[in-house]
């Protein structure tokens, strides 16, 4: 069964009723033949001469010519998905590392819908997106990606479009699966899956179990990522840096000190010094994936069959490297130091680290009666790393589980009227950690008060259990990114593992989503006929129940712990609450559902032979204040010729906010504040008036199929009202600081219309300077509407009698046309004007949305070998921030050069039913374009890992 072609089977049927080949996908599966099938996108079974989707359906022989790729690999190669995660999670996407989504169209991957077997997956408690790392790779059989709007079929979310992984029905025996990638400057990727299938008369059972693990890739294994301040101002540097900046009084005293001896500190301007953290990250993490899954097919009756399926997954990533500690956004208060300042803390001339300084004549002498204060520019620990963790960058970890379980019944009445009935169940849970700094300890271990043993009313500064930390270079002997020792270095003055320890604690909290589905579709055929066969439909409900609660540790629980006091006194008051953590705000528990009742029909007219129309709506009703909406589609066929058909579709479709967005609690986001000269806290509020968004969609193709040559042209668009979007924390903070760092050029600080964003931000101090900003406030709202539209096109055609083989060419490619956002305006302020945004790279807005993405191939099959040379193209793109990024002086990375890449794989079949699959991927080893982020170029769309070889090999027994 190992080579037959996969038009015998069920996908190819799909993918001849869609006449939509993907660019050379042909297909070879264990899939037995059958005459209808129901197509993604429809309720309706089908034959060729039913379709008008534009559908592209990738097989599992078609993975296989590919080089057996991982998931996120499959997903970013399709040309119609934009600015997907998955590769490199850490810097602009949030708590997601090991995730991975779908992102058609770049409208955002919560717009796109994900399906597995046709039911629902929950969203990741990381994000409001499906996660699909946790498909079972072993299990999957075929992907069909529906490429246009579905809500008249599948509901909220189907935006943009539907993917469908669907799994494997017909292995009969076990199956042992094993991949190595060597990828250099890591111990590499490898990907291990036993599969045990059974096929009877009346039945058929899928066992499998996956298992992925990726290696730690440092940012210090590819060049590209280390950039100099001049060249990537953006390319981890920020102003916030250790060795800090020090005042000689309370509240700004005129005089300053820089350690500049310790190695590694850039001056900026004036006694500013630049910190580059990105020296610390990772490109890739360690992770740890794996995937366990079971499903049974029975014949109950010969009218009656039963499937079930269970899925249990997860993903871990143990040690996220990050920096070694953050700057201080939270500050102590009069309880814990004796000295206060309202924005930084106090360090005595009592401290060790201090009189180093002082004494190396670093410091100004009034510091040996006074102390030293810390100003905003600073952080506790920096070129020396964190002592808590090998001296590198301090380690978050993001753990990640789910379990899945779907089954229920389908048959046929006696009337020929069929069924489909199913529940679905799915619960996605994360644990999220990340070390962080408790204020109230640092300001106490500064004083020489510090340690888990040390009575702060009775204790000796730095005697016994009492310590001291030090925040000064004296501390740090070296600078452990490239090696250099510190010349003023004090062994004595070291911070100790115990100090660090008192310090540090876990931001920490647990969030789980919950899905429940009940299905029931009725189809059939009406006694109406034209002339060219009956007309069919298919009718239906559903009910639905999604769930999202957080716990959050006592630390970090604002009711808990809402005081920057409150962990060394409990029954500590505050006005401010801001919590214990000197970087991160607090959060709140929160337990949120609500239910969705649905009922739709669909309408499959054969008007004439040669022309097909197809009638659907869906009407969704949403408990709470969402509200109800009602969503047709109209779809068109028209055969021309024997060889040429015209597809066209249009409709509506809709996205209800999910329960974070309509609740009033809030999450933190950390984001790069160029006018600020370093990452941010920006508090993310729902709002319950928020309303379903809305949009128009329309696809007008034609499909050439003649002998071995097939080809599509497809125009597609998206007219939205009122998206759901966050807003744009950077707009704010731009629209207030027009000169962005400058504290002499005119801002708007002072100007009346610009009161009401002046309140979303919090400066430190009270003082509204670019350099002050602490936290801004930002909000969940029904945003500019947005127009895209755009061309998708496929080819191939297979050259036969080649050399006693064949010869398959192949192009598959999107173009985007358009990508217009209106105007947007937050608290009456025009921050934004209309533009557009195809082209671009829109920095934590619109995301990466280059206007041509493109993959091209030519292969070669001769008997049981295949070989595959690969093109991938991603267009280039302009970043859209302006004169607070790049000056006419400072011009580099304005434009993202296009991505060109080229892979080649080989297949073999071995006797002994053995596959052989081996690869070269980027073989030419193209570094990705430059563009002017943390890591120096564009995770959503390019690659960072070079030229890497993968090899595989499957035995089936």
């Amino acid at each position: 069964m190992r080579n037959k072609s996969y038009l015998a089977g069920a996908s190819s049927v799909a993918l001849a009723a869609i006449l939509s080949l993907t660019a050379g996908q042909a297909f070879a599966q264990d899939d037995a033949e059958v005459s209808e099938v129901v197509v993604t996108g429809s309720f309706i079974a089908g034959s060729p001469e039913d379709a008008a989707l534009p559908v592209n359906v990738i097989g599992a022989d078609e993975m296989q010519k590919q080089g057996a790729p991982s998931t996120v690999d499959l997903i970013k190669s399709i040309p119609a998905v934009s600015g997907a995660i998955g590769e490199s999670n850490q810097f602009g996407a949030g708590q997601t590392t090991g995730s991975g989504n779908i992102n058609l169209r770049g409208l955002g991957a919560e717009r796109t819908l994900v399906l597995m077997n046709g039911r629902r997956m929950a969203v990741s408690p990381g994000n409001i997106t499906v996660d699909t790392n946790l498909i079972p790779a072993a299990a999957i059989g075929r992907v069909e990606v529906l490429k246009d709007g579905a809500a008249a079929t599948y509901g909220s979310d189907a935006v943009a479009g539907v993917v469908n992984f669907i799994t494997r029905k017909n292995l009969n025996g076990f199956e042992a699966s094993g991949q190595y990638s060597f990828i250099p400057g890591s111990d590499g990727e490898y990907t291990t899956g036993l599969a045990y299938g059974w096929v009877g008369d009346r039945g058929d059972l899928l066992l499998t179990a996956g298992y992925r693990h990726r290696s730690e890739l440092n940012t210090r294994e590819r060049d590209y990522t280390i950039r100099s301040i001049t060249e990537n101002p953006q390319g981890g540097w920020s102003s916030f840096g250790s060795p800090g900046i020090y005042l000689s009084s309370a509240n700004g005293g005129a005089s300053y000190t820089s350690a500049y001896a310790d190695p590694g500190c850039a001056v900026i301007s004036g006694p500013s010094c630049a910190f580059q953290y990105i020296g610390f990250d990772n490109l890739i993490e360690r992770e740890e994936h794996y995937q366990l899954f079971g499903q049974v097919n029975l014949e109950v009756t010969d009218s009656t069959k039963f499937h079930f399926e269970v899925l249990y997954a997860g993903h871990d990533v143990p040690e996220e490297n990050s920096s070694p500690s953050y700057p201080p956004n939270n500050f102590p208060s009069s309880a814990t130091t004796t000295k206060a300042q309202g924005n930084g803390f106090y360090i005595p001339a009592s401290n060790p680290g201090l009189q180093a300084l002082i004494a190396k004549g670093l410091a100004p002498a009034t510091a040996a009666t006074s102390g030293l204060f810390t100003s905003i520019a600073w952080r506790p620990l920096g070129v020396g790393g964190n002592g808590l963790y090998g001296y590198e960058g301090k380690e978050d970890r993001r753990k990640f589980t789910a379990f899945r379980v779907s089954g229920g019944f389908n048959g046929k009445f006696e009337n020929g009227i069929g069924w489909d009935t199913a529940l679905t169940y799915m619960e996605d849970q994360s644990e999220i950690a990340t070390p962080d700094i408790i204020v109230s300890r640092l300001e106490l271990a500064l004083r020489g008060l510090g340690g888990t043993g040390c009575n702060v009313a009775t204790g000796t500064p730095g005697v016994g259990g009492c310590l001291y930390f030090n925040p000064f270079s004296t501390g740090v002997p070296a600078n452990v990114l490239d090696g250099r020792t510190n010349p003023n270095y004090v062994g004595s003055t070291a911070n100790s593992k115990d100090v660090l320890d008192y310090l540090f604690e876990d931001y920490s909290y647990e969030t789980r989503t919950r899905l429940f589905a009940a299905d029931l579709v009725f189809n059939g055929e009406l006694p109406i006929d034209l002339g060219a066969g009956a007309f069919a439909w298919a009718a239906g409900g559903q009910y639905r129940w999604s769930a999202i609660d957080r716990r959050v540790s006592d630390l970090t629980n604002i009711a808990v712990t809402p005081c920057v006091d409150s962990p060394i006194n409990p029954a500590a008051t505050c006005t401010a609450k801001n919590g214990a953590f000197s970087f991160f705000g607090p959060l709140t528990n929160y337990d949120l559902d609500y239910s969705v009742l649905a009922a739709f029909g669909e309408l499959q007219a054969p008007l004439t032979d040669s022309l097909t129309a197809t009638l659907a709506v869906r009407y969704e009703s949403y408990s709470g204040n969402v509200g109800a909406t009602t969503n047709p589609k109209v779809a068109l066929k028209w055969q021309a010729t024997d060889w040429l058909a015209f597809r066209a579709s249009a409709g509506s479709t809709f996205r209800a906010p999910p329960q974070t967005q309509i609740a009033p609690a809030f999450t933190t986001n950390l984001a790069y504040t160029a006018v600020a000269g370093g990452y941010r806290a920006y508090d993310l509020y729902g709002d319950p008036n928020l309303e379903p968004e809305k949009a128009n969609t329309l696809n007008l193709g034609a499909i050439v199929q003649i002998s071995d040559f097939q080809a599509t042209l497809d125009y597609w668009s998206f007219d939205f009202a009122g998206p759901i979007r966050n807003e744009s924390g950077s707009s704010i903070v731009n629209a207030l600081f027009p000169n962005g760092t400058s504290t002499t050029l005119p801002n708007n600080c002072a100007n009346p219309a610009y009161a009401g964003l002046l309140s979303r931000v919090s400066f430190i101090g009270g003082v509204c300077l670019p350099g002050n900003i602490n936290r801004v406030r930002i909000n969940y709202v029904n945003g500019s509407d947005v127009k895209t539209s755009g061309l998708d096109f496929s080819a191939n055609y297979k050259f036969r009698d080649v050399l006693d083989g064949s010869v398959g060419l192949g192009l598959d490619m999107t173009y985007v046309l358009n990508y217009d956002v209106a105007a947007t305006t937050i608290e009456g302020v025009t921050v934004l004007p209309a533009a557009d945004y195809s082209g671009t790279m829109d920095y934590l807005g619109y995301g990466s949305q280059p206007k041509w993405k493109a993959t091209a191939f030519a292969e070669y099959t001769r008997g049981d070998q295949n070989i595959r040379w690969t093109v991938r193209y991603v267009d280039d793109m302009i970043d859209t921030r302006g004169a607070t990024t790049f000056t006419a002086a400072s011009p580099n990375g304005k434009k993202v050069d296009a991505f060109l890449t080229h892979d080649i794989s080989y297949r073999a079949f071995l006797p002994w039913d053995v596959t052989v699959t081996a690869s070269v991927i980027n073989v030419f080893d193209q570094d990705p374009p430059f563009a002017r982020l943390d890591l120096s170029y564009d995770p959503f769309t390019a690659n960072p890992l070079g030229r890497y070889f993968k090899l595989g090999v499957t035995k089936k027994f």
